[in-house]
C-alpha cells in the first residue's frame, strides 16, 4: 500500500505524467527499489476509475503524445486516508513505516500513536528474539560470524528503539 500513498503524494502538488511520477517514487525509494510500469499504469488507471486523479492527454510535437495527470478533491481524500490506514502488520513492515514517518506531520494523532507504539512493539519483540539467540553465539563453528552479526542487529535495533522513544516523548505525550 505505501507504493500507492507515493504514487498519489507525487500528484498533490501538481500534475505530472507517469514516467515523472515512476521517476520520483523511484528517487523516493532508492537505488535498490524501483516501480515498474506493469504495477504503475495499472494503478494510476485504478485511480482514476475511482475518480481519484484524471488524465490528460498532452500533445507534443515529434515526440510521442503523453498523459498528464491530476488529483482530485477525491483523491486528496484517498491519499489521506491511505495514509492513515495503518493495521498492527504494518509495524513490522520497515517500508510503510518509512513512509508514514515521511508523511508524519500529515497522520491523525491516533495514526502516530498505532505507529510509534506498535513499532516500538516489534523493536521489543526483536530484541527478546536476539536475546534469546544468545545461547546459540557460543558455538560458532558453522557460523562464524554469528556474535558479529548478533551486535549489529541489537545496536540497529536499540538505535531505532531510541529514535521512536524520542518520537514517543515528542508527540504522545503532548495530549
Amino acid at each position: 500500500m505505501y507504493i500507492d500513498i507515493l504514487i498519489l503524494s507525487q500528484l498533490m502538488h501538481s500534475p505530472k505524467h507517469g514516467y515523472e511520477i515512476k521517476k520520483n517514487v523511484a528517487f523516493l525509494l532508492g537505488k535498490s527499489n524501483t516501480i515498474n510500469n506493469n504495477y504503475l499504469y495499472p494503478t494510476l488507471k485504478r485511480f482514476e476509475e475511482m475518480g481519484a486523479i484524471t488524465k490528460q492527454l498532452e500533445l507534443q510535437e515529434n515526440r510521442p503524445n503523453r498523459h498528464i495527470y491530476s488529483i482530485t478533491e477525491m483523491g486528496k481524500e484517498i491519499f489521506h486516508s491511505l495514509l492513515n490506514e495503518f493495521p498492527p502488520e504494518y509495524a513490522r513492515n520497515q517500508d510503510e513505516i518509512f513512509n508514514r514517518l515521511a508523511f508524519f506531520d500529515l497522520l491523525e494523532p491516533e495514526t502516530r500513536e498505532q505507529v510509534i507504539t506498535g513499532r516500538l512493539r516489534f523493536i521489543e519483540e526483536n530484541l527478546t528474539h536476539l536475546d534469546g539467540l544468545v545461547h546459540s553465539l557460543e558455538d560458532n563453528r558453522f557460523l562464524p560470524m554469528s556474535p558479529i552479526m548478533h551486535e549489529y542487529s541489537r545496536l540497529q535495533m536499540q538505535a531505532e528503539q531510541g529514535f521512536f522513544l524520542k518520537l514517543k516523548e515528542r508527540f504522545l505525550h503532548k495530549k
